[in-house]
C-alpha cells in the first residue's frame, strides 16, 4: 500500500474522524474536521451584546471614574489559571497599555499557577487552523526576553490616562498557527493537573 496521508494507520482505524494534513511545498496545510469546531458558542448574540452595552451604561460622564481595561479570557483549572491577551497588530506591533500589564504582572504573581499568553493576529477568527498567530508568555515579559519598549505617543497626557502603552514588535515573538496555539492551550492545562 503506498504511504499517502489517508493511509495511515490513524486514517484506516477511524476514517475521516482524524484530520489530515496536507503539504504545500514546505508549509503544512491543516485540514479542519467536526473536532475543530468551537467547543462553546454565544446562543443568543442579541443577549450577550446587550448584557456588554448594559456594562457600559454602569459609568457615567459625571462619574470620576473612567473606563476599564478587559481580560479577553480566563480558566481556572486545577487551582491554575490560564489567562489570555489578544490584540490585533499594527504595523507589525502589537500594543498593551501600562495599566494592563501592570495588572497582569500583578495576578501572574499572586496567583499560585498562572501562565498568561499574549496572542497577537491580523484580525482573524481563529476558525482557520492555518491562520498564523504570534504569541508569547508574561514569563518571557518578565525576563525580558521580550523588551519593554514604551509608546512614544505621550502627547501631553495626564500619567493616569490610558494613552501609555507597551510596543511589541511581531518579529520578537513565536510565530505559530492555530492549531500551533491550540496544543499550547492544551499543553497548559495538562500542566495544571500535575
Amino acid at each position: 500500500m503506498p504511504h499517502d496521508a489517508d493511509s495511515s494507520l490513524a486514517n484506516i482505524l477511524y476514517g475521516q474522524r482524524v484530520p489530515k494534513e496536507k503539504r504545500k511545498g514546505e508549509k503544512i496545510h491543516h485540514v479542519t474536521d467536526e473536532m475543530d469546531l468551537p467547543k462553546h458558542k454565544i446562543e443568543n448574540p442579541l443577549l450577550f451584546a446587550k448584557s456588554r452595552e448594559v456594562l457600559g451604561n454602569l459609568i457615567s460622564r459625571r462619574m470620576m471614574t473612567s473606563g476599564g481595561t478587559d481580560i479577553d479570557w480566563l480558566i481556572e483549572h486545577c487551582g491554575g489559571f490560564m489567562i489570555f491577551e489578544l490584540k490585533i497588530f499594527h504595523d507589525d506591533r502589537m500594543i498593551i497599555s501600562k495599566a494592563q500589564m501592570s495588572a497582569y504582572e500583578k495576578l501572574h504573581k499572586e496567583l499560585r499557577k498562572c501562565r498568561i499568553l499574549f496572542i497577537g493576529h491580523d484580525d482573524i477568527d481563529f476558525s482557520d487552523l492555518n491562520d498564523e498567530v504570534w504569541i508569547f508568555e508574561m514569563s518571557e515579559w518578565k525576563s525580558r526576553a521580550i523588551p519593554h519598549i514604551e509608546s512614544n505617543s505621550d502627547d501631553g497626557a495626564s500619567p493616569t490616562d490610558w494613552t501609555r502603552s507597551f510596543i511589541v514588535e511581531r518579529d520578537l515573538m513565536k510565530k505559530t498557527d492555530i492549531k500551533g496555539l491550540r496544543h499550547v492551550i492544551d499543553c497548559i492545562w495538562k500542566d495544571f493537573e500535575s
